[in-house]
């Protein structure tokens, strides 16, 4: 009969194996889109439902013109949909709170409620509860419906402000994303602060992340 150490040593190569199966499966998926694009580029989500219902979310919302400040923005901190944070005050200045997790939250609102409340909110969170977890792909392996955490100048190890993954142009190694709390493009093609489309380098990325089924309430 195997021993405690000995059955622990197999779990942990098990997970190691299913991880690795798992980059290998997305990284396929990756090969066969860019064969259908001359350019290697695809803005269609991949095939997870969850991801595309985020995606379109996201285009709803960034459809809305949500400029910083903005009533709209309570949405995302304070409602059941976001991250649910009801005890705080109401968003009327702008840096008044970091939301830029609570937007991508409100995007993934079908995901389950504990984890939009206690993960999405900040880089650190999201860092210490997947970044050792089969969530956490590379960024090569990038897809639309991503979690893309990225770098300002600050470059914390955990990264510094959170973005959803709409599309991915690998040719040019870029990522562009609809995102909360951020200054570029508002939804009535202005240049602006609030809920915005942006493209984001590879070099930029400090962690992508995926959320897996059992993220979900079925």
């Amino acid at each position: 009969m195997a021993t405690k150490a000995q059955l622990e040593e197999r779990i942990e190569q098990i997970e190691n194996d299913n991880r690795r199966l798992e980059r290998a499966l997305n990284q396929v998926q990756l090969d066969l889109k860019s064969l259908d694009s001359n350019e290697q580029q695809y803005s269609t989500p991949n095939s997870s439902i969850h991801a595309n219902e985020a995606i379109k979310r996201g285009l709803e919302e960034w459809s809305r013109v949500v400029v910083d400040p903005s009533e709209r923005i309570n949405a995302y901190i304070k409602s059941v949909e976001g991250i649910g944070w009801t005890w705080e005050k109401d968003y009327v200045k702008n840096g008044q709170f970091a939301w830029c997790g609570a937007f991508a939250a409100f995007c993934y609102t079908k995901a389950r409620f504990n984890i939009r409340n206690k993960i999405f909110p900040s880089c650190y969170r999201l860092y210490s509860n997947w970044s050792n977890t089969s969530r956490k792909v590379k960024v090569e392996e990038v897809q639309p419906g991503d979690i893309v955490v990225v770098y300002t100048a600050k470059r914390s190890v955990q990264g510094n402000h959170i973005t959803l993954c709409h599309s991915v142009d690998l040719k040019n190694r870029m990522i562009h994303t609809i995102e909360g709390n951020a200054k570029g493009t508002l939804g009535d093609e202005s240049y602006g602060e609030g809920v915005i489309k942006q493209e984001r380098s590879f070099d930029q990325v400090a962690h992508v992340y995926r959320l897996l089924g059992v993220d979900f309430d079925e």
